[in-house]
Formats: C-alpha cells, structure tokens, sequence
C-alpha cells in the first residue's frame, strides 16, 4: 500500500472507531474526575463497554442478540448524557430475544441525538423500544427533535458517521438479517426509525 492508502485507510478506521466521540467522552470523564462529579466510575465503564462493541463491529459487522445491542446503547447514551444533560431517555423492551446485525439500534441513537436532539434548545427525548407480531420483531428508536424534513420513505441518503449512512445501515439489516428500515420525519416534530426482523 502506497502512503496516500495508508493515510486513506488510517482515516477510515479513525472514522469508522469515531474518536471525536471518544475524546469528548474523555474529557468529560477528566472533568468529572477533577470536579468530584458523582458517576466517573460509571463513565469509565461505559467508555469501556462502548470502544470494545463498537471495534468488534470495526473489524465486522455481526449479528448480536438485542439485549446486547441494547446494553451498550445504554453506555453509548449514559456517556452523551454525561456531556448533554438535556437529553433524555426513555425504554420499553418487550421483546429482546431476537438478532439484528450490531450497531444498528446505537446508529440510530446516534442520529437522534446529533440530528435531532441537540438541534432544539431544551433538548429532548430518544425512545427506545422493541415488541412483535405475528410476523415481525420490532426495533424502534423516536426522538422529539427537529426532524430531517417531511420524509416518509424507506431511508434518506444522508446522515453519514463513522458506521455509515442510514442508506448503509438499511442495507445490512437486509443482507444480514432478511429485515428492514423504515424511517418517518417530520420537520419540528421528530423522527421515528424502526428495524423489522421476520420472525
């Protein structure tokens, strides 16, 4: 590999891993610790919790029981709370006993709260919640936040991190797990994301 790939795939991992999140979370821990804020312990764990899911799916996307995906979502918020104390959270799993390829749920968390969520003033709330049918296990992420425009359709092309765009992350959901994305916005009211996994 010649210096300008190097350079491309150092990139690409940095992006992919998100070290700007990572040194946020850092200094916020820093600034607990200095401050005697109660929960840097917890913070630590949470660091830990979310760099060791989040390089597992760096170096392969792989499916995961939800209740897994869903304890690291947890780190992942705990530590956006940690820096945002105007974001909330709110959870209702009825049904966690099934697969979805890895980072799926934390990607649309992440949406929420960067493209939603801290755009409003006062903050806001990311619901999580997850139920079935006859047909469907259901994976479900809202927020209250600004919106991505009026959009009704299967996925917008935008929204780009470190884990992909929506458009990437439907894709997984389809090749990986035989499911589906739909996202729902609506400008100054929110956006609703659900993952569907055939049963």
């Amino acid at each position: 590999m010649d210096d300008a790939g190097e350079r491309s795939g150092t990139a690409d991992l940095a992006e992919q891993i998100n070290c700007h999140f990572i040194f946020n979370a850092l200094n916020t821990l820093k600034y607990s610790v200095i401050t005697d804020k109660p929960g840097a312990c917890s913070l630590i764990d949470d660091i830990a919790a979310y760099m060791q899911y989040r390089i597992r799916a760096v170096c392969g996307f792989e499916m995961v029981f939800l209740s897994e995906e869903i304890r690291n979502t947890e780190s992942y918020i705990n530590l956006e709370q940690a820096r945002f104390s105007y974001v909330s959270a709110e959870y209702n799993l009825d049904d966690t006993d099934f697969t979805l390829p890895s980072m799926s749920v934390i990607f649309l968390v992440e949406n929420a709260i960067h493209h939603g969520l801290l755009a409003k003033k006062n903050g806001g709330k990311v619901h999580i919640k997850s139920y079935r049918d006859s047909q469907f296990h259901y994976a479900e992420v809202c927020d209250n936040g600004t919106g991505i425009g009026e959009y009704n359709s299967k996925y917008p092309e935008s929204s780009n991190n470190g884990i992909g765009n929506l458009a990437a992350l439907a894709m997984r959901i389809e090749s990986m797990a035989g499911g589906s994305l739909l996202v729902e916005s609506v400008s100054g009211e929110g956006t609703r994301a659900v993952i569907k996994i055939p049963i």
